[in-house]
């Protein structure tokens, strides 16, 4: 008996429900379908057969990154999953393919384990939706959950209220569930449904860059005949500019211009677009798009404060009720950290349930508060990178860093400019922000030593071309 089938016979709880289709909430949902008799997926929208656009997710025109820890974790809970991408059209990029024009300059290309997965949201979200559809998980679309059940003494949530769309007429209707999981982002009111049942007001911390960016898709034209597949300029203060060429599927590439502190990027003339590309620290990124054939309106966006709901340091939490994804724990989009964050919760809710299990059998009680705490550890590691980057610019607003925080930009500042020449401080960089290490990993002796010693890359005039592939001498 495979060990699937194995896991599949175990006894499991009754139902669940998970609050919105978002990435975070079809990966909550592949974990829970091992544990509960059934799995509802409540969705305010009518959700495509196919990989479009959908309304309710208005940020999928711009560029979404799966990190290499994410790309992993996807094939360990979707077996087949890459290459299943893959055959959808989506290329596989490594990151020696990537010239990477950092804060202390060009970046050697080193070969390098990391990959990236090149997609549009579209093409992943319906990928997901897929797998979980055909492991049972059930989709209750046009639907606002619009409050919580719980029991009398209010101490477990136990189901939630639902408002068929449109709502002219409807009737709620109570949807009871054993776990409800709250996968609804950065617009969740688990916070207004807490407090109504007489739970402590959520504290929310807010650290704001103010990037706003556009996004425009183009076809790779046919005579592209350089060495490299992804482009990434980010901003480096005092510039607020920056850029990236993202390959994704159907011969295209997705094309993401960004400024923060408000310099946004225009979107209603081309040219002012083109110009904006212009101004970037390389011109790289220009010359590859002002010839290429558009195959989209540009989009513009500008929702892209870091916001973290301390849900884990509330002294009470009710059983049967935990939050995920941007509910909890909204990133900065820029740093592609969101949908990689929200596997690692993916892979950890089915572990916890599965060590719950073993120990309570079909018990609850006592799962969700350490579970929801847990959650809160999670994402610190992905939270510390993006913030620490965007409280770079004296423009942010939210609580800045003490002097243990500025010691450590300073460090970071060293390391990195190390690594652009160093190929194994490089790898331990990459893995860092990759989320494959905790950042305590850059102050390995490794790493530590080269960094200290401030024998900083030798400036490069030019970015430097693939064949450049080993340490220096």
């Amino acid at each position: 008996m495979t060990a699937q089938a194995s896991r599949a016979d175990r006894p499991r709880h009754g139902h669940a429900v998970v609050i919105g289709a978002s990435v975070a909430g079809l990966l909550a949902a592949r974990a829970l379908v091992d544990h509960f008799e059934q799995v509802t997926v409540v969705e305010r929208d009518e959700l495509p057969d196919g990989p479009v656009f959908r309304a309710g997710v208005p940020q999928s025109r711009h560029l979404h990154v799966l990190l290499g820890r994410g790309l992993d974790l996807y094939s360990q809970l979707f077996p087949g999953f890459e290459a299943a991408m893959v055959a959808a059209g989506a290329p596989i990029v490594a990151w020696h393919d990537a010239l990477w024009l950092n804060a202390a300059g060009w970046s050697q290309r080193y070969p390098s384990t990391i990959r990236l997965l090149g997609a549009s949201r579209e093409l992943l979200e319906w990928q997901l939706r897929t797998r979980v559809a055909d492991r049972g998980v059930r989709f209750q679309t046009r639907a606002d959950v619009v409050g919580l059940l719980a029991s009398s003494d209010r101490s477990a949530v136990t189901g939630v209220q639902v408002l068929p769309r449109p709502s002219t007429g409807a009737e709620v209707q109570d949807l009871p569930a054993a776990l409800v999981v709250d996968a609804s982002g950065r617009s969740s009111k688990a916070g207004d449904w807490l407090a109504i049942l007489g739970y402590p007001l959520t504290t929310e911390v807010k650290i704001d860059a103010f990037l706003g960016y556009a996004s425009r898709r183009y076809r790779i034209p046919k005579d592209f005949a350089a060495d490299w597949r992804m482009l990434v300029l980010p901003p480096a203060p005092p510039s607020t500019r920056g850029g990236v060429i993202f390959p994704i599927e159907d011969n295209q590439w997705l094309v993401t211009l960004g400024g923060y502190a408000r310099d946004y990027p225009p979107t209603d003339d081309e040219a002012a677009f083109l110009a904006f590309a212009k101004d970037l620290r390389s011109p790289l990124l220009h010359q590859a798009i002002r010839n290429a054939e558009p195959l989209s309106e540009i989009r513009g966006w500008q929702q892209t404060a870091n916001l973290w709901r301390r849900f884990e340091r509330l002294g009470r939490w009710p059983e049967g009720f935990i939050a995920v994804g941007d509910a909890v724990r909204a990133f900065n989009p820029v740093y592609g950290q969101g949908m990689t964050v929200a596997a690692i919760t993916a892979v950890a809710l089915d572990w916890t349930l599965s060590d719950h299990r073993h120990r309570r059998g079909h018990d609850l009680g006592g799962f969700a508060r350490p579970f929801q705490r847990l959650v809160g550890r999670h994402g610190a590691d992905a939270w510390q990178l993006s913030t620490g980057e965007d409280l770079r610019y004296q423009t942010t607003e939210g609580p800045r860093p003490g002097r243990l925080g500025r010691l450590a930009y300073r460090y970071a500042d060293r390391v990195l400019a190390v690594a652009n020449g160093n190929q194994e401080v490089q790898a331990a960089f990459l893995r860092v922000i990759h989320l494959q290490d905790r950042p305590a990993a850059l102050i390995h002796p490794r790493v530590l030593l080269p960094a200290l010693a401030g024998r900083r890359a030798e400036s490069l005039d030019d970015p430097p071309t693939a064949s450049i592939s080993r340490q220096p001498a």
